[in-house]
């Protein structure tokens, strides 16, 4: 009677807004934990996106759902409207399964936008290895920026894969000091990704100061071997370089 009593008394106590997943690893969380649903596959309404707790426009966990899967991923992001995550539901590795495409906002702001790409397949709710953009443009491109006839002509070299793309323009169409530039393009400042068109693709640009950008990668991923690693790359000067 006592054991009774006290199995009565836990069952009263305990939430009964407590979800759990299908998918025996995925952690239970809270529907109070939960926001509002971050973002919605356009493919698919019942593949929704939510954020564990955010504060102050940003969050570091999310809960993947997928019909009536649920999976708790340690994925940190902007919750803010104007970046908040994209969410796809579709074949990216032409296996004739749909995956969840999720793209994640990590940084944001003048000349700078930082995203971060996961996919998950849907049958296990394990996300696939994904080569991030920039680890690849770290080994695969360099680039040199320096000053020619005597400061008034700007020589810009992009080598991806032992390729080289030149660009000299004048120093007259720069905003900026050219004398202030650095000595190689840097492409840590805008790492986009984009699900909208097929194959999955990256765009990283290359600036020569805080607010000077002089063209863009773009990156096409290729699926192999059960990962995700970026194939071709291309630079594109932007105009009126």
């Amino acid at each position: 009677m006592f054991k009774l009593l006290i199995v009565i008394l836990l069952s009263m106590l305990l939430p009964s807004s407590v979800m759990t997943s299908d998918h025996p690893s995925s952690s239970m969380v809270t529907e109070t934990a939960l926001s509002h649903a971050l973002a919605s596959a356009p493919e698919d309404s019942t593949v929704r996106l939510y954020a564990v707790s955010p504060s102050q426009g940003l969050f570091h966990s999310a809960v993947l759902e997928i019909g009536q899967q649920r999976r708790t991923f340690q994925w940190s992001g902007s919750a803010d409207i104007s970046t908040a995550p994209q969410l796809f539901y579709r074949d990216v590795n032409e296996d004739g399964i749909r995956e969840a495409v999720v793209i994640l906002t990590r940084a944001s702001g003048t000349g700078v936008e930082l995203q971060e790409l996961h996919i998950v397949n849907v049958q296990t709710m394990e996300e696939y290895a994904v080569e991030s953009a920039a680890n690849a443009v770290s080994q695969r491109v360099h680039s040199s920026v320096e000053l020619r006839d005597h400061n008034r002509q700007v020589h810009i070299a992009v080598m991806i894969d032992g390729t080289t793309h030149t660009m000299d323009p004048k120093a007259s169409v720069f905003y900026d000091d050219p004398a202030q530039f650095t000595k190689h393009l840097d492409f840590s400042s805008v790492v986009m990704y984009d699900a909208e068109q097929f194959p999955l693709h990256a765009t990283v640009s290359g600036s020569v100061s805080p607010s000077e950008f002089v063209g863009d990668l773009d990156l096409k991923y290729v699926y192999e071997q059960g990962r995700f690693r970026v194939g071709p790359i291309k630079f594109e000067a932007s105009s009126p370089f």
